[in-house]
């Protein structure tokens, strides 16, 4: 962020991430020109709010913003973005692995010095399966800084749950945004079949790449209406 004295607000949507938040929290602590470090528990049934809460000891940039129900990580996301200072955000999985500060710093660089109105961050040398995914669907990365004005009225966003990638990257496009891909080096997620039974996992993988098809059925289905 050379040249930029802009803070950006980092707003990490989290459900039932206890064993991995603290992993992702850890090197934003240590990365400057931060205003604001916003968790927002989508209504976690286990310990997330705890680990916001010890963690919060050690950076008072920090904050948690609890939802009583889940809302899913499109309503979540915007929850955290309309309780963020400034205009400059950063929206981060709350599962990552090996996330640096530098990592951070190269998301924010393009949109905070003006080349570009979304940053999109793609896995470069995390492990295999991640890199191949965010090669072949870079659109559904979770890591992005944006301008919040300019993505605010995307269709849809707080009630899309997991399409909210698909829909800010189609919002960029329709609105002809300039958007700049950055490698995350040596980043990498925890996948959901790490984090449940092998069926769980498999249901809750289903679950999401179905909001994802429904919210671009939906938009399929608006766009029709309105040229007919």
């Amino acid at each position: 962020m050379s040249g930029s004295q802009e803070q950006a607000s980092v707003v990490i949507s989290a459900y039932n991430e206890e064993p991995y938040l603290a992993a992702v929290l850890e090197p934003l602590r240590w990365t400057p020109n931060l205003a604001r470090i916003t968790v927002v528990d989508d209504g976690s049934v286990d310990g997330t709010s705890s680990v916001v809460q010890r963690c919060q000891k050690l950076d008072s940039r920090l904050r948690l913003l609890r939802l009583p129900c889940n809302r899913g990580k499109g309503g979540a996301m915007m929850a955290g973005a309309e309780a963020s200072p400034g205009d400059l955000i950063v929206f981060l999985d709350a599962d990552l692995v090996g996330l640096k500060p530098a990592n951070l710093l190269a998301l924010i660089g393009p949109v905070a010095e003006g080349r570009g109105d979304m940053s999109l961050g793609i896995f470069r040398g995390g492990r295999f399966a991640t890199d191949l995914t965010q090669h072949l669907t870079p659109f559904l990365n979770g890591q992005r800084c944006l301008r919040w004005s300019l993505f605010r009225d995307a269709p849809d966003l707080a009630v899309c749950r997991s399409g909210v990638e698909v829909a800010l990257s189609l919002h960029a496009r329709r609105r002809r945004y300039r958007v700049v891909k950055v490698p995350l080096h040596g980043v990498s997620h925890v996948m959901k079949h790490e984090k449940h039974p092998f069926l769980e996992g498999e249901l809750a993988h289903a679950r999401m790449l179905g909001e994802i098809f429904r919210y671009l059925l939906s938009r399929n289905g608006s766009r029709s209406r309105g040229n007919s």
